[in-house]
């Protein structure tokens, strides 16, 4: 497993400068998206539509009570929590943090457009600990 990994970092070395910051530049624009995505949701309409459509569900009160909902920081990581419980309905409800009717009622827009955003971020984060940690076992 160790040869495998010093074989690729050999071939990250010997790659052009264009590629490199292409596999660099790459998940850093995708995390961008994702996060001007969240900010938009925080900022507008959507956030409160997002908390009225979340009233009977525990997963509101948590994450507005850990983070608050003031600042847009806040809003953006309340936005992450609400990303978790939606993405994973089931276990979700079964752990109480989602009802079950705020689950069927949530508006599919708004849901497809979290669950984007988060994943462009999840996708974006773990690239770029990928790529520092393949420089950083070298």
């Amino acid at each position: 497993m160790a040869n495998q990994s010093s074989k690729a970092l050999e071939m990250i070395d010997h790659l052009d400068v264009k590629l490199r910051l292409f596999l660099l530049g790459t998940p850093i624009c995708l995390a961008l998206i994702g996060l001007v995505s969240d900010l938009h949701i925080a900022c507008s309409r959507q956030y409160k539509e997002m908390t009225s459509a979340l009233q009977r569900s525990a997963c509101l009160p948590f994450a507005t009570g850990m983070w608050g909902e003031k600042k847009i920081g806040s809003r953006i990581l309340v936005i992450s929590v609400i990303a978790g419980a939606i993405g994973s309905p089931a276990s979700s409800i079964r752990s109480g943090l989602l009802n079950e009717q705020d689950h069927l009622q949530f508006p599919r827009y708004l849901r497809r457009k979290i669950l984007i955003a988060s994943s462009l971020n999840t996708i974006g984060v773990v690239w770029v600990a990928a790529y520092y940690l393949m420089k950083l076992i070298k």
